[in-house]
C-alpha cells in the first residue's frame, strides 16, 4: 500500500471514530430531548395515535404511559440532520441581519467625502494661476508626463506618481489643484485630510482604501486619475512622537512694532494608533504591491496560457500642505511624492502680475500697481485678493463705483495692523503715545535705509494704542549684522523717547523690549554676531523651554552680552533722538493734531528738519587683493573701459572723517538742534 493512500485511509479512519464518540455522546442528548418533548417533532417521527391530542400526547411521554409512542433510535438519528440545519439556517438569518446592518453601516462610514470632477466640469486654468510662473511650469510639465503615461512607460520611464505642495497659507496650492482639475482632461477626485478621520478604528483606512479603488476605476475607464489631497498634514502626519522642527511663530500684533515670536513646537501624527495607521495605509495604497484581479487570471494559471501581466494604473496623488515638516518621511520618498514644490510668497513681479489680474475684475481708476507691490511686500495671493476685494468694499460704502489707489491704500493697513477704533483716550496717553511714536519714525527714517515709512499713527487698532509701519524698498532674503544692530535701536526709540520727554517709561515699550531681546539673543546665540561663534541653533526645540532661545538666556554670559548690545543701542537711541529735538516734536505734534501721518508726509518734516540718514550698511568691496583679483558679480565692469577682461569703477574717494569703503550719506545741512549725519 503506498504512503498517499495508506495517510489517506489513516486520516479517515480517525474522523470516522470522532464522529462516532461524538454521536454516541449525543444518544442520552436524543433521548432527553424525547422526554421532554422538544427540539425534534417526535410526534411525526415515533408515530402515535392520531385520536390523541398532541399536547396530551406529550404527557404520556413523560409519564411512561403504555399509549405514548416509544423511542425509536434510528428514526431520532435520521431527522437529526435536518433539524440541526434548520436550526443552523435560523441562526444563520439572525445573524446575517446583524451583520448586513454592521456592513451597510461601515460601508455608510467607509464613502467619506470624496468628490469627483469629471472632465470640462471646471472652468479654472493655470492661467489663473499668478504670481508663481516656476511651480505653474513645473507642474505643467508634471501633467503632460502623467498624460502621457503609456508613451512615457514605453520609453523605460514612469512618470511622477506624485506631487507635493508645501508652502505658507494663502499662496495657492488649492488654487494650484483647481487648476489641475479644469485642466487635465481625467477625472480629479477631490479629499481633505481630515475627511478621514472617524471614531471607528479601521474607517480611516477603509476610506482611503475606497479613494484609490474608486481612482483606479476611474483610471482605467479614462484612462487615468488625479487624487488631490488637500491638508494632507491631518492624514500623513509622522509616525514618530515629537518633531525636531522647529519654525518662527507668527508674528504678534504690538503696540507699535511687529515683532518676531518665539520659536514653536511642531508636533507629529498619533504615533501608531489612529494618525499611524492612517499613514500606513497611504503609504501602501499610493506604492505598494499591486495585485491582480478577476476570473479570467485563474483560468490562465490553471491553462497555462499567455504571460502574467500585472495591471498599470496612471494615478497621480496630489498633495496641499503648509506644515511640510510634520509629514512622515516615508511620503517623501521617490515613488510616492516624487516632486515636492514649495509655494512661496510671491516676489515683486510676482505681486505685480497677481494684483493687475484682480484688478482686472474690477472697476478701478489708475493705479501704480508697481508702488502697490512694493508695499505690499510679504503678502500672500489669498491677502492681495482680498485686498483688492476690500478696496472695493471701502470704495462702494463711500459712494464711488470704481475703487483708486486711497481704497487700496485703507485696505493695505486695515489688513496689517487692524481697523481704526473710535476709542476716546486720555491727553496723557495721546501726547506720550505720540512722542512715543514719533521717536521710532525718527530713528527709522535716519537709521533704516532699506525701508520706506509707510505711515505713523496714534489711534488705536487692536490691542495697539499707535503704530508706525514701514515696508523694505526691495526684497531682501539676508540681513547684514549692522542691519540688525539697527533694527535694536529703532525698537529702543519709543522708549529713549518716553524717558528724554517726560522722565520715565510706561507699560508701552514691552513688545519693544521683546523683539529688542529675541533680535539680540538671535544675534548673538545663533548667527555669530557677537564674541562667541558657538550657535546655539544645534540644540533641539522642545516644548519645555529648554531649546536654543532658552539655552541662550539661561547663560550668564550671554545675558551679560545682550544686556550690553541692548545698552549701547539705547545709548545711541538717546543721542540721535536729543540731536534731532526739533523732528521729533514737530512730528509728535502733527500727530496730535491728525492722529494719522503717511509716509510722503512724515519725509517732508524730516527733510523740512534737516534730519541726515546714516550712511548704507552694506559697502561693496572695492579694493583689489591680490593677483587673483575678479570683478564681483554683483559689480558691473566699467563701460569706459575697452581692455578685455574684467574691470570695476574705481572707488569713491572718502570724505575727510569718514572711513575707507563707507557711503556717503545724503549731503544736507546741520540743523538748530544738532540734526547731522551720522557714520556706522
Amino acid at each position: 500500500m503506498s504512503q498517499p493512500l495508506r495517510y489517506t485511509l489513516k486520516t479517515t479512519g480517525r474522523r470516522l471514530l470522532i464522529l462516532a464518540i461524538i454521536y454516541a455522546l449525543f444518544i442520552p442528548v436524543l433521548y432527553w430531548m424525547y422526554r421532554s418533548n422538544r427540539g425534534l417533532d417526535w410526534w411525526n417521527i415515533l408515530g402515535g395515535d392520531p385520536r390523541v391530542d398532541p399536547s396530551y400526547r406529550g404527557y404520556l411521554i413523560r409519564t411512561d404511559h403504555p399509549l405514548a409512542p416509544d423511542f425509536d433510535l434510528l428514526k431520532a438519528t435520521l431527522a437529526l440532520p435536518f433539524a440541526i440545519i434548520s436550526m443552523v439556517l435560523l441562526m444563520a438569518m439572525y445573524i446575517s441581519i446583524v451583520l448586513v446592518q454592521f456592513v451597510a453601516i461601515f460601508w455608510f462610514l467607509a464613502r467619506g467625502q470624496t468628490y469627483v470632477i469629471y472632465p470640462r466640469e471646471y472652468d479654472v486654468s493655470f492661467d489663473d494661476v499668478r504670481g508663481q510662473p516656476e511651480i505653474v511650469e513645473s507642474t505643467k510639465e508634471a501633467l503632460t508626463l502623467f498624460q502621457g503615461f503609456k508613451k512615457f512607460r514605453d520609453a523605460g520611464g514612469y512618470p511622477p506618481h506624485g506631487i507635493l505642495f508645501e508652502g505658507p497659507p494663502g499662496t495657492g496650492k488649492t488654487l494650484l489643484g483647481k487648476a489641475i482639475a479644469g485642466s487635465a482632461n481625467v477625472p480629479f477626485v477631490y479629499a481633505s485630510g481630515t475627511s478621514f478621520n472617524n471614531m471607528f478604528m479601521g474607517v480611516g483606512n477603509l476610506r482611503i482604501m475606497r479613494l484609490f479603488k474608486k481612482a483606479r476605476k476611474l483610471s482605467r475607464k479614462y484612462g487615468g486619475a488625479v487624487i488631490f489631497l488637500d491638508e494632507l498634514d491631518a492624514v500623513g502626519g509622522t509616525r514618530g512622537a515629537v518633531s525636531t522642527t522647529s519654525t518662527p511663530a507668527p508674528t504678534e500684533t504690538r503696540r507699535h512694532w511687529a515683532a518676531k515670536g518665539p520659536l514653536r513646537i511642531i508636533m507629529g501624527g498619533m504615533g501608531m494608533g489612529g494618525g499611524g495607521m492612517y499613514v500606513n495605509e497611504l503609504l501602501v495604497q499610493m506604492d505598494g504591491m499591486i495585485m491582480p484581479k478577476g476570473l479570467w487570471r485563474h483560468i490562465k494559471r490553471i491553462l497555462h496560457l499567455g504571460k502574467p501581466k500585472i495591471p498599470q494604473y496612471n494615478v497621480m496623488v496630489i498633495g496641499a500642505t503648509n506644515q511640510a515638516s510634520t509629514l512622515d518621511p516615508a511620503l517623501l520618498r521617490p515613488g510616492r511624492f516624487d516632486r515636492k514644490l514649495h509655494v512661496g510668497l510671491p516676489t515683486g513681479p510676482g505681486r505685480e502680475d497677481i494684483l493687475q489680474y484682480y484688478l482686472d475684475k474690477v472697476p478701478h481708476d489708475p493705479v501704480d500697481i508697481s508702488r502697490l507691490a512694493r508695499a505690499t511686500y510679504g503678502f500672500s495671493p489669498a491677502q492681495i485678493k482680498n485686498l483688492v476685494n476690500e478696496a472695493l468694499i471701502f470704495a462702494l460704502v463711500a459712494g464711488r463705483e470704481k475703487l483708486n489707489f486711497d481704497d487700496l491704500w485703507t485696505a493695505k493697513v486695515t489688513e496689517e495692523i487692524g481697523l481704526k477704533e473710535a476709542t476716546k483716550t486720555s491727553a496723557r496717553d495721546r501726547q506720550m503715545t505720540a512722542f512715543h511714536e514719533a521717536g521710532h519714525a525718527v530713528l527709522a527714517y535716519i537709521l533704516e535705509l532699506d525701508d520706506q515709512i509707510q505711515v505713523a499713527s496714534i489711534i488705536k487698532r487692536r490691542d495697539t494704542l499707535g503704530v508706525v509701519y514701514r515696508t523694505p524698498l526691495e526684497e531682501r532674503h539676508t540681513e547684514l549684522r549692522e542691519d540688525m544692530r539697527r533694527d535694536i535701536v529703532v525698537a529702543l526709540g519709543g522708549l529713549a523717547a518716553e524717558e528724554i520727554w517726560f522722565g520715565e517709561t510706561t507699560t508701552g515699550p514691552s513688545s519693544d523690549l521683546r523683539h529688542a531681546t529675541y533680535q539680540a539673543a538671535v544675534m548673538l546665540g545663533l548667527l555669530g554676531m557677537g564674541d562667541d561663534l558657538i550657535s546655539y541653533g544645534v540644540l533641539p526645540q522642545t516644548g519645555f523651554g529648554d531649546g536654543p532661545l532658552g539655552a541662550i538666556l539661561g547663560n550668564a554670559d550671554s545675558r551679560k552680552a545682550i544686556g550690553a548690545l541692548l545698552s549701547e543701542a539705547k545709548q545711541q537711541a538717546v543721542e540721535l533722538l536729543r540731536a534731532n529735538e526739533p523732528a521729533v516734536r514737530a512730528l509728535s505734534e502733527r500727530l496730535l493734531e491728525k492722529d494719522e501721518v503717511a509716509g510722503e508726509e512724515l519725509e517732508e518734516i524730516m527733510t523740512s528738519k534737516a534730519v541726515a540718514r546714516a550712511t548704507p550698511a552694506w559697502r561693496p568691496v572695492l579694493e583689489l587683493v591680490g593677483d587673483s583679483w575678479h570683478t564681483p558679480a554683483l559689480l558691473e565692469a566699467s563701460p569706459r573701459d575697452s581692455a578685455p577682461g574684467p574691470t570695476i569703477s574705481p572707488p569713491p574717494e572718502p570724505r575727510p572723517g569718514a572711513q575707507p569703503g563707507t557711503g556717503l550719506g545724503n549731503p544736507s545741512t546741520s540743523s538748530s538742534a544738532g540734526g547731522g549725519e551720522f557714520e556706522w
